[in-house]
């Protein structure tokens, strides 16, 4: 699965934020099992959904959207990446970082890439929807936390297998310069990973 917006730096004490603007592609590139897929939409913001969905674009209601945007951003809260200098986090995500004051080790900050849209998943039949915070990389694609969904663009739909939308481990210790060089930095195990193949959707 492969899949990529560069917002100014913001610093809050809280980091619950999204990019006024977002920028997104219309093309997802995806590797799914065939037999076990859910219809699922990524959104650079919860207007993007809403307005998905007033269209009838999408499976998702407006309810749906503001339900699944609320959840992405605990979601958010729990696992975003997170780093112990602003730079480096910038370096990985393509700037737009956030620090989140007096959480670092000795009371210093630590910074968190903004979250750059969300993934929803039709879930369980239909009777739920699941949902995932999209976080850029430093060569503009998006992925989910834990790496089990990579895509060209934060706006589209397809059909995802729901290990797209398995939940990360909650962050642990700030990453370092050094334990990013150690083990390729975001992303790098998400795509070297994935599988070649690539759909094309537009959203």
């Amino acid at each position: 699965m492969t899949a990529s917006v560069t917002t100014p730096i913001r610093r809050t004490k809280r980091s619950r934020v999204m990019p006024a603007v977002l920028l997104g592609a219309a093309a997802f590139a995806l590797s799914a099992c065939q037999d076990e897929e859910v219809e699922a939409s990524a959104f650079p913001d919860l207007q993007a959904c809403q307005q998905a969905a007033a269209s009838g674009t999408v499976l998702f209601s407006a309810a749906d959207c503001d339900a699944t945007f609320q959840e992405a951003l605990v979601e958010y809260e729990r696992s975003a990446p997170r780093y112990d200098d602003q730079a480096l986090c910038e370096e990985q995500h393509g700037g737009g970082c956030v620090a989140q004051e007096g959480t670092g080790g000795g009371g210093g900050s630590i910074f968190m890439p903004l979250m750059a849209g969300y993934l929803i998943g039709n879930m369980l039949n239909g009777n739920r929807a699941a949902t995932q915070p999209l976080y850029r990389d430093n060569t503009g694609r998006y992925a989910t936390a834990g790496g089990s969904t990579v895509l060209n663009g934060n706006r589209g739909t397809t059909r995802l297998s729901p290990d797209s939308f398995r939940a990360a481990p909650a962050a642990a210790a700030p990453m370092t310069r050094a334990s990013v060089n150690a083990t390729g930095g975001f992303g790098s195990s998400r795509t070297s990973a994935a599988p070649a193949g690539r759909t094309s959707l537009g959203g």
